[in-house]
């Protein structure tokens, strides 16, 4: 039976340009650059525990025991039903929840954009990256069952571990209390992600906070490359969002969230917008261009995606500023044989948004090598690029070919 599970990982982000990650593996090797991570994957439920320890269960259950209660009194919300846990192995987890998660189709497109646009290399490979991901999970919760990875949770060191417990019941509670819509594209995946996590998150904190320990400031986006900030959104920018609702109007504040909740990375980016009433707009789609180009994606990837695909190549401010501008988008993946078609229609706030942007990913171009062949066509390896603008419409078209008839 598939069901959510919310995942827990700790990682310590290097700074070295590669897509790839440094884990901790064991408590204590926590530095300055450690984030606390937690992803929604669709996976298998265990149905029975698979270490043996009833010493380390029955720390677990006490530990779990007074986290309940303390979460309960915090956040005024109680548990309807007992939670259970269940102990697993690092092993048993990459091997069902890594590669057993994993639709390798979607896999596929969704490197296939990374790639349209420059954000990952053309020998990178997603499907080993979010396998390797998956064998750092610490612990998770599914309906109202917690599991914990025993390699790596340690129920000994009670403040942090209680922590982690405290992040989990919470998104325990937000099932029982709270309905979310279904999310209709990536953008708003992401802002519902960091509603969620952000609200775990911030309790997670407070719990840190009232024992005594300090929690770790999120590690800024600017330190890590533009496919890790893609996945640690909802983690980076979560617990702000629902500490600055928190902070103007306490916990029935933040439960009118799930009433009304956003839906766009740009609202989590800038809360004021999203307490004043400012929503994405819906933007129609571009026409079939004709010919066998087969439509395999269509999608909203919202204003964090335009900041990583220009932070890639651009300094941060310079891809946060021209991103800001943004209102609505919506992006189309077509196939051909081995050939790809990206269009990608953004929708800014006015002209001169709209002229900043197109400015930045001509630079983008520059500062890959691309060649200008004419005044909106450029040729980058194997990539065909043509840029349009229309008042405060952009429109970028991308064909991947096996062999480009025209590049270098």
């Amino acid at each position: 039976m598939k069901t959510r599970i919310w995942i827990i990982i700790i990682m310590i982000i290097t700074g070295a340009s590669s897509f790839t990650f440094s884990y901790l593996l064991y408590q204590g090797q926590v530095a300055a650059k450690t984030i606390t991570v937690t992803e929604t994957i669709l996976v298998s439920k265990p149905e029975t525990t698979i270490i043996s320890d009833e010493q380390y269960e029955r720390a677990v259950r006490e530990l779990l025991q007074y986290v309940r209660d303390w979460v309960e009194s915090r956040r005024g919300l109680n548990l309807k039903e007992n939670v259970e846990i269940i102990v697993l192995t690092r092993d048993w987890v990459v091997k069902h929840w890594g590669v057993g998660g994993l639709n390798i189709t979607q896999v596929r497109i969704e490197e296939a954009v990374l790639k349209s646009l420059f954000i990952v290399p053309e020998d990178f490979n997603l499907t080993e990256f979010k396998v390797r991901v998956s064998g750092y999970m610490i612990a998770g919760a599914a309906d109202h069952t917690i599991y914990v990875v025993k390699e790596f949770f340690d129920p000994s060191y009670r403040v942090e571990s209680g922590s982690i417990l405290a992040h989990e019941l919470m998104h325990i509670l937000q099932g029982e209390y709270f309905s979310l819509p279904r999310p209709s594209s990536t953008d708003e995946q992401n802002a519902l992600s960091a509603l969620i996590e952000g609200e775990a998150g911030l309790i997670g904190s407070q719990y840190l906070l009232e024992h005594g320990v300090k929690p770790r400031s999120p590690s800024p986006e600017s330190i890590l490359e533009p496919l890790e900030a893609l996945w640690l959104f909802p983690y980076i920018y979560g617990e702000p969002f629902v500490r600055y609702v928190y902070e103007r109007g306490g916990w029935s504040m933040v439960n009118a969230l799930y009433d009304d909740p956003p839906r766009s990375t740009a609202q989590i980016l800038h809360p004021e917008k999203h307490l004043e009433g400012w929503r994405p707009i819906i933007v129609d789609p571009p026409p079939h261009p004709g010919g066998e180009w087969r439509l395999i994606l269509q999608d909203v990837i919202g204003e964090f995606f335009i900041r990583q695909v220009l932070r890639a190549y651009l300094d941060g401010l310079s891809a946060n500023r021209s991103a800001e501008g943004w209102r609505g988008d919506v992006l189309q993946l077509y196939e051909r044989g081995n050939s790809y078609m990206l269009r990608w229609k953004i929708v800014w706030e006015d002209e001169k948004e709209a002229a900043e942007f197109l400015e930045a990913f001509t630079r983008l171009l520059e500062n890959i090598g691309a060649e200008k062949i004419d005044e909106r066509a450029w040729a980058a390896g194997n990539r065909l690029v043509e840029l349009q603008a229309e008042g405060q419409v952009t429109l970028i078209t991308i064909i991947s070919y096996a062999r480009c008839p025209v590049c270098a």
